[in-house]
């Protein structure tokens, strides 16, 4: 299977990018990167892709990712852009649309348990930001019906709440950890992993959801 994946420099994505490199199921990996990464420049599994702007693909980069399977979209903001969490996704979209001949394209998108999808809604904590990744997680949700393309793009939205990297819980027993509903980063990105290969019957994933998948694979 080839995937797509976005935001590997961040914790999350690196998460997620370790565990694609490791998969069996998962032959080829195709990394868009502003910028070069040193430890893939050899790797016989990924391939990292320049992108200038996250906005516009030249056609040797819609070839590049015209006949992947699926993507991880991890590239995101904290405090809510509109050009990153909105445009970005949307012109990832209508490129692949326009490579990919045949087959469903399932994308996979890291969003958030307190963003919020109702730009109307009053808030008093981190609101912009809070609506601008929810403003983001709906165009992309609803990308599929708003563009008539529901027999060739899949979107799932996973939404963790706090994320932790793997190697700090060492210092949380797991009674606070489940009480302030933290998930570790590797069971996230098992998730996302996971769901990308398989699929799923259901087009968001909360917080608890993910856990107890990233647990199951993990074998925890």
């Amino acid at each position: 299977m080839k995937i797509i994946l976005t935001g590997s420099t961040g914790f999350i994505g690196g998460e997620i990018l370790t565990q694609c490199l490791e998969h069996a199921s998962i032959t080829s990996i195709v990394v868009l990167s502003r910028r070069p990464i040193e430890s893939l420049a050899s790797h016989p599994k990924a391939k990292v892709v320049i992108m200038e702007d996250f906005k516009t693909y030249p056609e040797a980069v819609i070839q590049e990712i015209s006949d992947a399977d699926a993507c991880i979209w991890a590239l995101g903001t904290y405090d809510g852009n509109l050009e990153v969490e909105v445009e970005y996704p949307a012109a990832f979209a209508k490129a692949i649309l326009q490579g990919k001949k045949s087959g469903k394209f399932r994308y996979v998108h890291l969003g958030g348990a307190f963003t919020v999808e109702d730009q109307e809604r009053s808030l008093w904590f981190m609101p912009a930001a809070r609506r601008g990744r929810g403003l983001g997680e709906l165009k992309i949700r609803t990308f599929a019906k708003e563009n008539g393309c529901e027999d060739r793009w899949e979107t799932i939205v996973m939404k963790p709440s706090g994320v932790l990297k793997k190697d700090r819980f060492t210092f949380l027993g797991e009674a606070v950890r489940d009480c302030v509903t933290i998930i570790k980063s590797d069971e996230c990105a098992a998730s996302m992993v996971d769901v990308a290969l398989h699929g799923s019957e259901k087009g968001i994933w909360l917080n608890d959801a993910m856990i107890a998948r990233g647990r199951l694979i993990l074998g925890q």
